[in-house]
């Protein structure tokens, strides 16, 4: 991918570079380079609406260059309030200021001030201004940042301009690369330190050589970077999701920001509640094991839960995923105090038949159609409830070619799968004789090298072209 730094005059920018375009000649004449998609890094001294810092903003939209900032951000820099957990972050240091009113001047999100720093990292992130400047105002009910505007790099000390240099440069890199250059720009976002991580290296590697055909660049992208969000074009989530995580921020916020992301923060949601997964499967006719609600008035009835559903039960909190938050009981005495102590930490809890069975399938989707298979020998849960660790590592897990798969399971996951929509999920199903029943669906499913892939060769090649497809349908569409 070219990088270009677009500024009003020459002189705006503290040293002669190639990479360097002035507003007139991006408006008349566009970039030098025809290979790749072009990024821009808009420095204009104004960004005003009809201003010329505007109109290339406008144009790069119009001509498919990646931009910083991109037209939606400068049309909208009213400034959001940070979260309650920043702001908590803050109070100590803001209340030992004498003024009422402080700047913050943020620099591709960084800030000479240290305390500040999160606060420039999250408002770069969320609106893709390089140069801006915050205003924080006390008032009678605290403080609350009050205005957002973009800075001229005219504007800045001597200080602020090396730091601009310095993380303009690392953006344009070192033109190593400009004989393959990339149309795209994808970021991975992987914990490093995260036993979760929903891939493991080899299986990232695949992936990216995969993509570098697709001609696009893939970059690992740590949970603490969230501000970089805007130098990509795209996202895909590869720590376990769960709504208020860092991949439910995450998600949301490539969301604002119109870029595709695999997946969003809808799937994340419907995901990661069994009951809101249960009641939409049961009104779309998919079948599922015999289940009861059960509420914290309805706690005693025992009786009726074993007359009803049989034993063994299964007992889930409805909030979470990947075979967290069960237990099963084996006799009414070990139900009854799994609904207690169930009930002690959600208002809801789902009891559920437990079907036997020797193994569990796992027919991974993307986009509506079947990407890989795999038999999971899972063990038997215990009996009391409490979140897994690492709940997959607790599995043997056989993969299977897509033609050996009985049509009855995967004829049930694509009527579960497709009630979500477009977007990457692992469909689980227990099969008993002719039967099958599906028992939960996974956003974001584990693909790790040699074990998920071994059997689709493809899967990496089929990924990136649908990241691929989602980039060039991206005015059509929002995230899958």
């Amino acid at each position: 991918m070219s990088t270009y730094v677009i500024v009003e005059e020459p002189g705006d920018w503290p040293c002669h570079a190639d990479y360097l375009l002035t507003a007139r000649t991006y408006l008349q004449h566009g970039v030098p380079t025809t290979g790749g998609r072009p990024r821009i890094i808009n420095l204009c001294r104004n960004l005003e609406h009809l201003s010329a810092g505007y109109y290339c903003s406008l144009l790069a939209q119009a001509r498919g260059h990646h931009c910083l900032p991109g037209l939606q951000a400068i049309s909208q820099l009213q400034p959001q309030q940070p979260p309650a957990k920043l702001w908590r972050k803050l109070q100590g240091w803001l209340a030992q200021q004498s003024e009422d009113r402080i700047r913050v001047r943020a620099i591709f999100g960084q800030c000479e001030q240290s305390e500040l720093a999160g606060l420039a990292r999250y408002y770069y992130g969320l609106s893709q201004l390089p140069l801006q400047e915050l205003t924080l105002k006390r008032g009678r009910h605290g403080w609350s940042v009050r205005q957002q505007q973009s800075l001229s790099p005219l504007e800045l000390s001597t200080s602020e301009k090396e730091l601009m240099l310095h993380h303009a440069q690392a953006l344009v890199g070192t033109g190593d690369e400009e004989q393959a250059a990339p149309l795209y720009q994808l970021a991975i976002l992987v914990d490093p330190n995260d036993g979760r991580a929903s891939s493991d290296a080899l299986a990232l590697e695949r992936f990216i050589q995969a993509a570098a055909a697709q001609g696009i660049r893939a970059e690992i992208l740590a949970p603490s970077a969230i501000e970089r969000l805007p130098e990509f074009d795209t996202l895909w989530l590869r720590s376990e999701t769960a709504v208020g995580h860092y991949t439910f921020e995450f998600a949301r916020r490539a969301e604002q920001l119109k870029m595709p992301v695999i997946d969003s923060s809808r799937a994340i949601l419907a995901c990661s509640n069994k009951l809101y997964l249960y009641e939409l499967m049961v009104r779309s006719g998919v079948p599922m094991p015999p289940t009861m609600v059960v509420t914290r008035r309805g706690r005693h009835h025992v009786d009726e839960l074993v007359q009803r559903l049989g034993l063994p039960l299964m007992v889930k909190v409805p909030d979470g995923a990947q075979g967290r938050d069960l237990a099963m009981a084996s006799d009414e005495q070990q139900l009854a105090r799994l609904l207690d102590e169930g009930l002690a930490r959600s208002a809801l809890l789902l009891v559920q038949s437990r079907i036997p069975a020797e193994f569990d399938w796992r027919i991974g989707f993307l986009d509506g159609s079947p990407l890989f298979a795999c038999r999971r020998f899972r063990p038997e849960p215990g009996n009391r409830i409490r979140r897994r660790k690492h709940p997959l590592d607790m599995s043997r897990i056989e993969a299977l070619p897509l033609n050996e798969v009985p049509e009855r399971v995967l004829q049930t996951a694509r009527r579960a799968v497709h009630q979500l929509g477009n977007g990457l999920f692992g469909v689980d199903l227990r099969q008993q004789g002719r039967d099958c029943v599906l028992l939960e669906i996974i956003d974001n499913p584990w693909i790790r090298g040699d074990i998920e892939d071994r059997e689709a060769k493809d899967l990496y090649e089929r990924l990136a072209r649908a990241f691929r497809q989602r980039l060039e349908n991206r005015g059509q569409s929002a995230a899958g």
